[in-house]
């Protein structure tokens, strides 16, 4: 009698386990909403202007033809929010570019380890030099894609953290 319930007590915390959070992770999918696909809150590379204005109708602060800036407000202990710049041109967005404002460098530095742990899992091992990291990919069009990441706390003298999309033929190795 005692084999069916330890068989069942052990399915129940395989199954909690496997539908847990990975903790490196926790977090950057909130951030990023990767839930609603694209390469964030549902938009990606390519996107045509009016699409992305509308799907950020909510947070856009300043509009342009060629540029939407969005900030995002947080409930999070990390930030209090974020702010989005997207980029476009001819041919659809181009760049998006994430600014983060974490409260202090240690929160700056742990929002940095979160990301590249996300994206190494997500694009593959990135290159890294001290407070930089960037990894090379294809856009949904086939172009190359660089995402970088860079903690430029000390340049700018508060903390900050900055992750760019930046989609231009010919940028990958």
């Amino acid at each position: 009698m005692n084999a069916p319930r330890y068989i069942l007590l052990f399915g129940l915390i395989f199954l909690f386990a496997c539908n847990s959070p990975s903790p490196e992770n926790d977090g950057v999918d909130h951030l990023i909403q990767s839930d609603k696909g694209g390469d964030v809150r549902g938009t990606q590379i390519g996107d045509d202007w009016t699409v992305v204005k509308s799907r950020e109708q909510q947070n856009v602060v300043y509009s342009m033809p060629d540029e939407l800036i969005c900030r995002v407000p947080l409930n999070m202990k990390d930030s209090t929010f974020y702010e989005i710049s997207y980029n476009f041109g001819e041919d659809g967005l181009y760049i998006i570019d994430l600014s983060f404002f974490p409260r202090d460098k240690k929160q700056t530095r742990q929002l940095y380890k979160k990301f590249k742990a996300y994206y190494d899992l997500k694009y593959g091992k990135s290159s890294e030099d001290k407070y930089f990291t960037a990894w090379y990919t294809r856009s949904s069009r086939g172009q190359d894609l660089e995402i970088s990441m860079t903690d430029e706390s000390e340049e700018k003298g508060k903390p900050y953290l900055n992750i760019t999309f930046f989609e231009k033929d010919g940028i990958a190795p």
